[in-house]
């Protein structure tokens, strides 16, 4: 995976949010979204991690709180995530 697709498949995510969320909620479900998607095409845990904190500058303590959740555990977050979007 090259920088440019990582950086604009988390760009995507952040671009196609519900407009109702938060911008921090926002940032959790591109986070999420992100690391599961990577993990999915086999970057390693360090490389996803160094990419969104140093490269995205995306929040560390919500990186470090996902960074380790399997698919379904991240699926989950994005769907509380956005069931949040629609239940305000």
């Amino acid at each position: 995976m090259n920088k440019v697709f990582m950086t604009g498949y988390y760009q995507g995510v952040v671009e196609v949010a519900p407009a109702a969320l938060s911008a921090a909620k926002v940032e959790e479900l591109a986070v999420t979204m992100t690391i599961q998607h990577l993990r999915h095409a086999g970057v390693a845990i360090t490389t996803i991690h160094d990419f969104l904190v140093d490269e995205i500058h995306a929040n560390e303590r919500v990186v470090n709180r996902y960074i380790g959740d399997n698919a379904d555990q991240l699926e989950t977050a994005q769907a509380q995530i956005l069931a949040g979007a629609f239940n305000n």
